[in-house]
């Protein structure tokens, strides 16, 4: 990311972007896959918060100037712990190659990675097919050093990131996110303080994502914690890259959970999912709105059930409550349509309708029936489930629900 960067200031950026710094997706059937990655040059957030990010890319050079860029490197990482800071940053491949043990302390330490390509190419000048070759290299270095990018990507030289045709190109290789920034401060230039400071001054705006880079002769390491003090004095505050591609109630039910430790990184932007209400996938699980519902979480086995009964477009429709424990190690999900419980031995099944009723007045799990070992299927006559210890039987015709024990 060098001097084809420079022109590329946040007051032009600014006036490609919607409402937070997101420009605006394409719309698609709900809770499908993005289309085309979704482009931040902002998080979320309208108070006065900003995400701090470094690019990281360096070849193997003279032992001194590796030397230097490792001590940058250093430096960042003791200055963020300092001040409580989580950061982000954009990784090549080939530094995670050359430097496994560097890249996964980075992510020990709680900051987010992005796929930064592997060798730092324009994009705007590869096939599709490279692109992906790119991306998939950097996947593989990210795996054997011990991290993960989560679907991240931030584009070398900041070339194409908003083309459509890129985005495109992301998301069909599972990349949904294109966390871009809202401005540098060209410490990467060798830029002084007066000039990083002036930055600060002009493009700094609430959720905005700044840039800087850590390798020699980058400046930013050294002013990392004046940039911090500076930030401070004009009533910024700092989030971080997790929480600040997220918002409202998702949000606040993100966090409440325990945010990346419990649900991992965001791999999407928040989504319409139905008129009127929101999905937003995770790392682990996906969490769901409805005005009618509130925000709640699916996931693991539980998850993949619901997707495959349709999600909120199926019976189901949303849940009503977050993924809870339920007798002897399962686990379970309400929905607005019926409930998905799930036991080691037995996997994810769906309960619903007069058969669910009838399960749960018989104490559910926990009692003589167990857990299900079948979606609610058809026979003559009616719908069953069959359970670890018998079934329930329902006459569609005269309604009677009956209850078999083995």
């Amino acid at each position: 990311m060098k001097a084809a960067r420079t022109a590329l200031v946040a007051v032009g950026v600014l006036a490609l972007v919607g409402f937070g710094g997101v420009v605006a997706a394409p719309a698609v059937a709900a809770d499908s896959a993005p289309a085309q990655a979704q482009l931040f040059t902002r998080g979320y957030d309208t108070t006065k918060v900003v995400t701090l990010t470094f690019d990281l890319d360096w070849r193997t050079g003279t032992a001194a100037e590796n030397a230097v860029s490792k001590a940058n490197l250093d430096t960042i990482l003791q200055v963020f712990a300092a001040n409580s800071i989580v950061g982000g940053f954009g990784m090549t491949g080939r530094f995670a190659a050359q430097n496994p043990a560097e890249a996964r302390n980075i992510a020990d330490h709680g900051h987010k990675i992005f796929n930064h390509s592997y060798s730092h190419p324009d994009f705007m000048t590869l096939t599709q097919a490279q692109r992906w070759a790119q991306l998939d290299q950097t996947e593989a270095a990210f795996t054997a050093a011990g991290i993960m990018s989560a679907g991240w990507f931030r584009a070398p030289y900041r070339s194409g990131y908003t083309d459509a045709q890129l985005n495109r190109d992301l998301a069909a290789r599972g990349f949904f996110i294109n966390h871009d920034w809202t401005f540098d401060t060209t410490g990467y230039q060798a830029a002084d303080w007066a000039t990083v400071s002036s930055r600060i001054d002009r493009y700094t705006v609430p959720g905005a994502i700044i840039v800087m880079h850590v390798t020699i002769p980058s400046t930013d390491p050294g002013n990392l914690q004046r940039i911090i003090d500076k930030l401070k004095g004009m009533g910024y505050g700092f989030t971080t890259p997790f929480q600040a591609l997220t918002k409202n109630a998702i949000r606040a039910k993100y966090l409440a959970l325990g945010g990346p430790a419990y649900s991992g990184a965001p791999m999407t932007a928040e989504m319409p999912a139905t008129t009127g209400t929101y999905v937003q996938w995770f790392q682990v699980g996906r969490i769901y709105w409805s005005v009618g519902t509130g925000a709640h979480v699916v996931r693991n086995a539980i998850l993949g059930k619901y997707r495959g009964l349709g999600t909120v477009t199926g019976f189901l429709q949303f849940p009503t409550t977050d993924e809870l424990p339920a007798a002897n190690g399962g686990w379970y999900n309400d929905f607005q349509g019926g409930s998905i419980y799930w036991l080691r031995p037995t996997g994810a099944h769906e309960v619903h309708g007069a058969i669910r009723t009838k399960w749960l007045s018989l104490q559910g799990p926990a009692g003589l029936l167990g857990y299900p070992l079948s979606d609610e299927y058809a026979v003559a006559n009616g719908r069953r489930s069959t359970f670890q210890h018998g079934a329930i039987v329902l006459d569609t015709t005269t309604g009677a629900v009956t209850v078999i024990y083995t």
